[in-house]
């Protein structure tokens, strides 16, 4: 494939690049199949510790993020992803409410929910697990299939006791258990600290994984030989979006902040980000046409005419139907080769992955896959 001329210049503004692809630029037609087949339901909440200690690990999380939505997109079936943002120990919120903030209810958009942990501020100091945990548990839209892996991540590091008068984190995690729902403690800083916090203790009752990490870990960048080329790729496939609706101008714009977010985060942030848009997990049906389109229940005549993509309206239905298909079709061919290149990168990053066993995106990479895995998903290329 040819790369736009303008691209080597483009390459240094990481994950943000905004080109138009000049004919011929494309990725020959070759894509991954229609979506379809089996799918089942996997809900991940995460509750932040934002306290006044915790910038290196809110910095891993915005790091690793991706790496975590890379791992689930290796289970089949395909899992139809849905994450949860809570903060505590956070001076954003009052005491009346255990200085928590619920960000975001389960979505499926997760550009929203990286926008959303990029907007976090460090600052407070009060962190009640078992209040936030109950507020997890009573405040986000989980999901009722009983095939649904639902999973909470708890990432801290003041004692589990705080506030135990009022919740404590024992009663939550039961409740969690009788719910199907697995709650995951990684508290940064050292293990036997992390005991002495009683750590273990809410990952034990709420049968998840107990994890010591080191959050500085987290934010360190492994660049690699395939990084420049996935750029390339992301700059194709941002051209395959058809913003359309109420929600299209903003939902692009978003698309493209969150891509620069990533990039100021560093090189494996931005790749793990292309690689997450490569794959079946990303989808942003509320103001992409193209992802709306295969959507259940999707209807052509609902759409007013002025909400559809000015290059549509003109166009006869039959047209219009046409150029959205040639559009995902062009989408999944790029998207199959930035998986052929991300598993090139992954060979080549394993070996340092392996050594940031303490971090953050590998405690809960691993977390994720045993977890999914019991819940009888199949993991391919684990």
């Amino acid at each position: 494939m040819r790369t736009p001329r303008s691209l080597g210049r483009a390459l240094r503004g990481g994950c943000l690049v905004l080109l138009l692809p000049l004919a011929g630029d494309l990725v020959p037609s070759g894509a991954n199949p229609a979506p379809g087949g089996e799918t089942r339901a996997v809900d991940v909440v995460i509750c932040l510790d934002t306290s006044g200690s915790m910038k290196d690990l809110l910095d891993s999380t915005r790091a690793r993020i991706w790496d975590v939505v890379n791992e689930l997109a290796k289970m089949k079936p395909t899992p139809e992803l849905r994450v949860g943002l809570l903060s505590f120990g956070t001076d954003q919120a009052t005491e009346r409410e255990g200085w928590i903030v619920q960000h975001l209810d389960l979505t499926e958009e997760l550009d929203s929910v990286y926008a959303e942990l990029m907007s976090l501020a460090i600052g407070g100091s009060e962190e009640y697990v078992g209040r936030v945990l109950n507020k997890a548990l009573d405040g986000m839209s989980w999901s009722r299939n009983r095939d649904a892996l639902r999973v909470i991540f708890l990432a801290g590091n003041e004692s589990a006791d705080q506030g135990v008068e009022s919740d404590d984190f024992r009663v939550a995690v039961r409740a969690a258990r009788k719910r199907g729902i697995i709650v995951n403690a990684l508290y940064a800083g050292n293990r036997e600290q992390g005991v002495v916090e009683r750590w273990h203790e809410v990952a034990k009752g709420g049968e998840g994984n107990f994890s010591a990490i080191d959050p500085s870990s987290g934010t360190i960048q492994i660049a690699t030989p395939q990084d420049a080329r996935l750029l390339q790729l992301n700059a194709l496939l941002n051209t395959t979006y058809m913003p359309y609706g109420p929600r299209g101008r903003d939902g692009l714009a978003n698309q493209v902040a969150q891509d620069g977010n990533a990039s100021r985060l560093g090189v494996e942030s931005c790749s793990s980000r292309i690689v997450a848009k490569g794959g079946a997990l990303y989808t942003n049906a509320s103001w992409d046409l193209v992802d709306a389109t295969l959507t259940e229940g999707f209807d052509w005549n609902a759409l007013p005419l002025a909400e559809l993509p000015k290059e549509l309206q003109s166009m006869t239905r039959e047209q219009q139907v046409a150029s959205v298909e040639a559009m995902r079709k062009q989408r999944e061919s790029i998207q199959t080769e930035i998986q052929r290149v991300s598993a090139e990168r992954e060979t080549f990053i394993r070996n340092a992955l392996a050594a940031d066993a303490t971090g953050l995106g590998s405690a809960m990479r691993q977390a994720i896959r045993e977890q999914a895995m019991a819940k009888g998903f199949k993991c391919d290329g684990c």
